[in-house]
């Protein structure tokens, strides 16, 4: 009987330190480097099998093709009833990739037949899931550390965080914004990671609707649009109005004010793929990831981050399905530097504001 006891008290210990090993900080690698994959609005919708299966084939080319070390998805990602089998499809299809991933909902997510709690409960299940629930059974923002290649402190941070969907001002209905909750936990948090020197650590965000600096930022006169294809703060394209969040919440003077934010990322705009240097912070649209089922100009794809310890530098572009590299470039915390082009097609970055029809 106590051998049998052991038994089952060693297996209850192994699979304690398992499911602590998967759900631990992911961390650099030996070289120093970190990669994000951004896959956003894939819009999966089973109806059209071809179509939903169209979205599974690209994400399994594009991690293997990439090798990420954290998958993120910012929103807009399963709209279709019964919502509940294609999530759980997604979770296993994302854990069966061995490789830290995290979700954060667009404002599309919850109009199937799913509460939002509901469908993070399904997601929070997955083995290699980072996300969390907060006291309503919802995703939690979070913080995600990345550990050092060579061990102590992390030096970098990734943040993933709920834009929420609408609101409503005087009977209309708007795209929503962050809370002055979620404003002051992301300045805390940004803060509380301060070395004995003054020193902030880097961090980056990921949400789904822009920030109102997005319109600022590619509008603003220090960074014209007319001059975007040849500007070292702008690159890429504008194929449709930005479309943010009715009100300032006053997130973007946070991440300004800590001094921790190096760049932002989102979705929800499907013809938007630009990046805008604004203030010290990079502010990004992720390609969109779906398949045809809406409205969009781009070659489907991912957007790439990649990070260097002990830098505030990053090196960002776009894989597309036929695996051209496009909008390849560095960011040092001032200005964008475009990779040497190894591809012939004209790039997008010539489009300028692009008029989508009516």
């Amino acid at each position: 009987m106590r051998k049998i006891l052991f038994i089952i008290g060693m297996a209850c210990l192994c699979l304690a330190a398992q499911a602590q090993c998967i759900k631990k900080s992911p961390a650099f690698k030996a070289d120093g480097t970190f990669k994000v994959m951004q896959f956003t609005d894939t819009h999966i919708r089973t109806f059209n099998v071809e179509e939903a299966q169209e979205v599974y084939d690209r994400i399994d080319h594009m991690v293997k093709a990439e090798h990420p070390d954290l998958i993120v998805f910012t929103g807009d990602i399963v709209l279709v009833r019964p919502a509940a089998p294609e999530w759980k499809r997604l979770v296993n299809a994302l854990d069966s990739y061995k490789i830290p991933w995290v979700i954060v909902f667009g404002n599309h997510d919850a109009e199937q037949d799913l509460s939002r709690a509901e469908m993070s409960s399904i997601i929070a299940s997955g083995k290699y899931s980072l996300n969390t629930l907060n006291e309503a059974g919802e995703l939690a923002d979070i913080e995600i550390p990345l550990a050092s290649s060579k061990g102590g402190k992390a030096p970098f941070y990734i943040y993933a965080m709920d834009s929420h969907d609408y609101a409503w001002i005087d009977g209309e209905r708007y795209y929503a914004w962050f809370t002055d909750a979620q404003v002051q936990w992301l300045r805390n948090s940004c803060l509380a990671r301060t070395d004995a020197d003054g020193k902030v650590a880097p961090s980056m965000a990921f949400f789904h609707i822009p920030l109102r600096e997005y319109i600022d930022a590619w509008s603003e006169e220090e960074n014209p649009r007319e001059e975007a294809a040849n500007s070292d703060l702008t690159w890429g394209v504008r194929g449709e109005k930005v479309c943010a969040g009715a009100v300032n919440s006053g997130m973007y003077a946070a991440m300004l004010e800590t001094g921790s934010i190096i760049a932002t990322s989102v979705g929800h705009d499907h013809c938007n793929d630009f990046m805008a240097a604004y203030h010290g912070i990079l502010l990004c649209y992720g390609r969109y990831s779906g398949g045809d089922t809406t409205t969009n100009y781009f070659p489907h794809g991912v957007k790439i981050f990649k990070f260097f310890e002990g830098t505030r530098n990053l090196e960002t572009w776009v894989r597309e399905d036929d695996d051209r590299i496009m909008f390849h470039g560095y960011y040092d915390g001032k200005k964008i530097t475009r990779a040497k082009r190894t591809d012939r097609r004209q790039p997008f970055g010539t489009w300028q504001d692009i008029e989508i029809p009516e």
